[in-house]
């Protein structure tokens, strides 16, 4: 039979996943996400179809470019099941509740009406169903549906439709194996289509050792340097590798013991959900958790709960050492503590992920000198040491994505769609599939469809 696959989101650009899949007997969505940095206000357009004629969602993972939108999609009328792992729907829980509010905060500056609301969220919750890895999920006209283990973050998984011998497979965000929680990237069966992701397709991040001995650099250098040392992180995954690995510095002394803030009550909240679902990590980490171990508890370590308690932070002459949201300085805590460090030559602010097009992180790892606030207009300097370690990034990079490419080709993949990435990413890495491995791949547009057997 044939199916057909639409490119809603993610295409043409990082954020935004959505892609919808219409077997003939089933509509059905992969990732329902936000977009991010530039062309945000396009998270307020009208659905591309009909929400209520969507039967099922499938969840690769909690990031908000992957979930921002389900809400408002529960709010269309689509009142479907969603699928995920159990991990993911714990996840994403405090996400959506956090998004929700840096929403409302966009809509008034955007001058729109709120994007969705408490009550969307919890209908989309209670429409929601987690599952386990390799479970099979039966739809109608005999497409069997499975999640497989991509080692991007907590509970993320490749979702991958079968039917009559013939399989597509959307692999979400690809882990790079480099964090020290997670098991890595889990192998596919044989699959005809591969819809997988290309963030990191044009460029090589360092490797795991050499990550920690950076982050030991830069700790290092922050204090010699006398200032604050600001980490922007995502509250999931990037917020867990680094208490960890900092956690492991100072208790080998390989560091001096600065304090270090969490500012970040949503990255509190998910770290508290990490610890809740242990079956998710690597086996040697989910060891020492059954053991009673506290891996992301040090005595240097302050989670700040309240907004007067972020603010006091900016008042201590202290070093220090501060993590804080969002991971692109695009709002949240992290950008209250840039205006107050920034202008500060002895601080220094380190950037451990992906910055996209239009966000402030972006423009701070592009060398800007003055950092303009959206909205008031204030002007910021930038005399702080801006310092980037890509090895922190979640997502694989070129070399593994191609990696990843041959095993599935290997198999007998005939055509590959590079999604989730910049163009010049995209690109870059369709053409290495071609040279490399001689099969077809192409980077869709945002709105393209294609007929697949299926």
């Amino acid at each position: 039979m044939q199916s057909k696959l639409t490119f809603y989101g993610a295409a043409g650009s990082v954020t935004g996943s959505h892609f919808l899949l219409d077997t003939g007997t089933s509509k059905l969505l992969v990732d329902c996400g936000l977009r991010q940095g530039m062309g945000e206000e396009h998270n307020w357009d009208p659905l591309p179809y009909d929400a209520k004629t969507i039967d099922k969602l499938f969840v690769t993972h909690a990031h908000l470019d992957h979930i921002g939108l389900i809400p408002k999609l529960v709010g269309a009328g689509f009142d479907g099941e969603i699928i995920s792992t159990k991990a993911t729907k714990a996840l994403a829980e405090p996400m959506l509740y956090d998004a929700m509010e840096i929403l409302r905060h966009n809509a008034h500056r955007l001058g729109k009406q709120e994007l969705y609301d408490e009550g969307d969220i919890k209908k989309a919750l209670s429409q929601w169903r987690g599952v386990g890895y390799h479970d099979k999920v039966v739809l109608d006209g005999g497409v069997v549906v499975q999640l497989f283990d991509a080692g991007h973050i907590l509970g993320s998984a490749m979702v991958c439709f079968e039917r009559a011998g013939k399989a597509i497979a959307f692999t979400g965000d690809l882990g790079g194996g480099n964090s020290p929680l997670l098991p890595p990237t889990e192998d596919l069966p044989p699959v005809r289509y591969l819809v997988m992701e290309g963030t990191y397709g044009d460029r090589t991040r360092p490797e795991d050792p050499e990550r920690r001995n950076r982050l030991e650099d830069v700790i290092e250098d922050a204090a010699k340097r006398g200032g604050t040392l600001i980490i922007p992180a995502f509250s999931t995954e990037r917020t867990q590798d680094l208490l960890f690995d900092i956690r492991m510095l100072m208790s080998e002394h390989r560091v001096p013991e600065l304090p270090v803030y969490l500012d970040s009550p949503l990255a509190e909240k998910i770290t508290d959900a990490y610890i809740s679902h242990p079956e998710y990590f690597a086996p040697e980490i989910r060891a020492r958790v059954e053991k009673g171990e506290k891996i992301f508890s040090f005595p240097q370590l302050t989670f700040v709960g309240s907004p007067e308690e972020s603010h006091d932070l900016d008042s201590m002459d202290k070093q220090k050492i501060i993590l804080a949201g969002s991971g692109m300085s695009s709002g949240g805590r992290v950008f209250g503590h840039e205006k107050k460090y920034l202008p500060d030559a002895n601080s220094t602010l380190l950037i451990v992920g992906f910055q996209a097009v239009g966000t402030i992180g972006r423009q701070l790892i592009e060398g800007a000198k003055t950092i303009v606030v959206r909205g008031s207009g204030e002007k910021i300097p930038v005399r702080a040491k801006v310092e980037t370690l890509y090895g922190y990034s979640a997502h694989s990079d070129g070399e593994g994505l191609l990696e990843f490419a041959n095993k599935v080709t290997s198999k007998g993949c005939k055509e590959i769609f590079v999604v989730h990435g910049e163009p010049a990413s995209t690109a870059f890495l369709s053409q290495r599939i071609r040279d490399y491995l001689g099969t077809k791949a192409t980077a869709p547009e945002a709105g393209d469809s294609v007929t697949i057997e299926l």
